[in-house]
């Protein structure tokens, strides 16, 4: 069913249109001025778009503006409607992006066959991004198709960005198109370095692309990908805000919230493990695995495994239900001495390197129930334990450290442990234990 956003500050206009779009079989969506309609369209793209140029708020032709320059709402068709008809109006809203105009009083019969005509237009889409020069999704479609007739193997991969929303919010859809340009030129460096001439990578739309590869590709193909773009964002942001680790903001409901560093998800099918009826059982599923790593904190990617065992559901299952514990070190080893002896025990962890490390998975609203911290941090880390009790007194702080004039230190700041290292792991443990609830 074709989607038609509606913008006009007439309810009688929109009541009209809603009922007459409704009786030819759209899903109608409507729009009172001309920020709700930007804000609308953004977040449930429409197939066609009618805006009345005279509306509070924000006007039709710079909503119409700030929808042509970005990714998301670029490619849909939009038709004016207004009283005002002269020359100079028609022109102006052409030269800010729109596709055609209706006058009112307008004739219904007409202002259909009208949207007809632009809907029809609409589904003959270019076969390249105009954006990024990549295959679009109607030659991704074809070329899945011929993969699974030609019975080779082969795997999907299903990127998208986190957090991208809030950066386009920031900086601009300018910027935001870098960004798009960026993940571009990452995937197809980086297939063109480790893949094979047969490789495909298309640009569905949006921030969202694909890639056709060998199975045997995948994980290294996935961690250069993740790799080389966390490397690469860091440049499209404002130094203060790099040094913050996240950019202020609110959410769709309007909650003041941090947003980190953009990131990438990958979800991952391949025909190795599972038999798929057809295309779209393969992209079905692809953007299910997309969902399941956007779960995970920065950059990750997911693969489906469950043709062929019950990895993935035991994966899923384990630890989703619980928040999670934070382990803070600037030393690999001493992460790796912690992580084991958790993760065994069945508890969901996350490793920062850094207090701006930590800061940025805490602006993800994960939670953490404890945080597991080496005091070689030094003051940052105090100062870090200061700001998180008093903004989440709740959290138990776990520091550990060698040097046992640190203890008196570390329950100055906050901390409701101190172990001092060399741990024994059974101890170690039962701290844990003794300050988590853990959900069975």
């Amino acid at each position: 069913m074709k989607r038609i956003l509606i913008a006009d500050d007439e309810l009688a206009v929109r009541q009209l249109l809603d009922l007459v779009l409704r009786g030819q079989g759209y899903e109608v969506m409507t729009a009172q001025n001309g920020d709700e309609l930007v804000r609308m369209a953004q977040d449930h793209v429409p197939d066609l778009m009618l805006v009345d140029l005279m509306m509070p708020v924000l006007d039709g032709y710079e909503a119409i503006r700030q929808m042509r320059n970005d990714t998301r709402t670029a490619h849909v068709p939009m038709v004016i409607l207004t009283a005002r008809s002269t020359p100079n109006d028609v022109v102006v809203g052409f030269e800010s992006g729109a596709d055609d105009y209706v006058t009112k009083p307008f004739n219904i019969p007409e202002l259909l066959a009208r949207i007809k005509g632009h809907l029809r237009r609409a589904s003959q889409r270019p076969v390249r991004s105009p954006l990024t020069d990549l295959p679009g999704n109607v030659l991704l479609t074809e070329e899945l198709k011929f993969r699974l007739k030609k019975d080779e193997p082969f795997a999907l991969l299903y990127l998208d960005l986190d957090n991208f929303k809030a950066f386009n919010d920031t900086y601009g859809f300018a910027r935001g198109d870098r960004v798009i340009k960026l993940v571009a030129e990452v995937v197809t460096n980086e297939v063109h370095r480790l893949a094979t001439e047969h490789d495909f990578i298309g640009h569905i739309g949006g921030d969202d692309f694909a890639i056709l590869t060998h199975p045997d590709m995948v994980a290294q193909l996935c961690k250069s990908v993740i790799e080389t773009f966390d490397q690469r964002i860091r440049m499209l942001y404002d130094p203060k805000d790099l040094e913050l680790g996240y950019l202020p903001g609110h959410d769709r409901q309007g909650v003041p919230r941090r947003f980190p560093i953009v990131s990438i998800s990958i979800g991952v099918v391949d025909t190795n493990r599972r038999i798929f009826a057809n295309h779209e059982e393969v992209s079905r599923t692809a953007a299910e695995m997309k969902q399941f790593a956007k779960q995970q904190v920065g950059s990750s990617y997911a693969i489906d495994v469950r043709g062929s065992d019950q990895a993935y559901t035991e994966l899923e299952r384990r630890g989703q239900n619980q928040p999670p514990i934070l382990l803070l070190s600037v030393n690999d080893t001493f992460l790796d001495t912690l992580h084991a002896p958790l993760e065994e025990y069945g508890y969901r962890t996350l490793e920062a390197h850094t207090i701006l490390d930590a800061n940025a998975l805490l602006a993800h609203d994960l939670r953490p129930q404890l945080i597991c911290a080496d005091a070689r941090l030094g003051s940052p880390l105090w100062e870090f334990a200061q700001t998180l009790m008093s903004d989440t007194p709740s959290t138990v702080l776990i520091v550990l450290s060698e040097d046992a004039e640190d203890e008196e230190l570390a329950f100055t700041h906050g901390a409701r442990a101190f172990i001092q290292l060399p741990f024994q792991v059974q101890r170690f443990l039962s701290c844990i234990v003794q300050f988590v609830r853990r959900e069975e």
